[in-house]
């Protein structure tokens, strides 16, 4: 069993939060595991950075996997986070599924980790799983770490069959924070990209969803909304498998929408909104709702549309 993680950067790399996730990484103890940065066209290390990242074992460029049995892909970003026991976790449950897509549930890294966990014990108060473990991080000091060790106890897994289910696409579908077995990649396609993930998902038969955060991350509609356009827009529709079309259409309609709400709140430049609003416009994907904003952004011109919208 062999885990390759892929880290790639949001945007620049941020060197102080790569420095925390690897920290992270070491912090677990968990040796079956290959590091990798895989940097933009144009992003290069520093000769201390490099010499950090040898001392990491840290290989940097595109990520040599060798495809084998029990052996997979998990694409983190730099600024994505992970959970104490997250690779024992995944390694238990990959030893009693080998080979199959596992999607990860995970907390928002923007919004600060400790609620958050509190939260989720809170809801899972009445868990039986919880009952050992609610003790444990009652008698020790209410740190984090407690905690956390405490959703670990809470860990829990489902076996999905229904792969061509709208509800779960956004569970199933994203370039980041999925478990991908190495021999269903497709060497042909990005490994980083919602391609990859689609394609693998078309052929897969069941999918593994790990209940518990393991990981916290943000979604690409918030951080990097033009990029994760840029990815829905590569999807080619003719060249889907047998019943694929009609959902990732809907998919995509959702999508949309999603990014016209978060850009309409001013989290983007007005350049960035204006661009946005246009390459959607461009895209042939009719409306979920007809006043829904990409409803309206069919009827309306991209300045127009800035104009109600931002």
């Amino acid at each position: 069993m062999h885990i390759y993680l892929n880290i790639v950067p949001q945007a620049q790399l941020d060197w102080v939060r790569l420095t925390t996730l690897i920290e992270e990484v070491n912090g677990q103890r968990f040796t079956d595991i290959s590091l990798n940065l895989q940097l933009p066209e144009g992003q290069t290390l520093t000769s201390t950075q490099q010499h950090q990242a040898e001392a990491w074992s840290l290989a940097v460029g595109h990520p040599d996997i060798i495809p084998a049995e029990r052996t997979y892909l998990l694409n983190l970003r730099d600024t994505d986070h992970l959970l104490p026991g997250a690779f024992r976790q995944w390694a238990q449950v990959i030893q009693q599924h080998p080979n199959c897509l596992i999607s990860l549930a995970t907390f928002d890294s923007s919004i600060a980790l400790d609620p958050q966990i509190q939260d989720y014990l809170t809801q899972h108060i009445e868990n039986r799983l919880q009952t050992t473990l609610h003790q444990l991080v009652t008698d020790r000091s209410d740190t984090t770490s407690a905690q956390q060790l405490a959703l670990w106890g809470l860990q829990n897994y489902s076996i999905q069959t229904n792969i061509q289910s709208l509800k779960y696409l956004s569970q199933r579908l994203r370039p980041t924070g999925l478990l991908l077995p190495s021999m269903q990649l497709f060497p042909d396609i990005p490994l980083v990209s919602l391609q990859q993930t689609l394609s693998l998902l078309q052929s897969a038969t069941e999918v593994i969803r790990l209940h518990v955060p393991t990981i916290a991350r943000q979604s690409w509609t918030v951080t990097t909304p033009l990029r994760w356009l840029s990815e829905l827009q590569m999807i080619d529709l003719d060249h889907l498998a047998l019943g694929w079309a009609p959902l990732i259409t809907q998919y995509r309609q959702q999508q949309f929408n999603q990014i016209l709400n978060v850009a309409g709140r001013r989290q983007v430049s007005t350049a960035t909104h204006l661009q946005l609003l246009t390459q959607i416009k461009q895209t042939q994907t009719p409306p979920i709702h007809r006043w829904s904003r990409l409803g309206l952004l069919r009827m309306l011109s991209p300045r127009v549309a800035h104009q109600l919208f931002y």
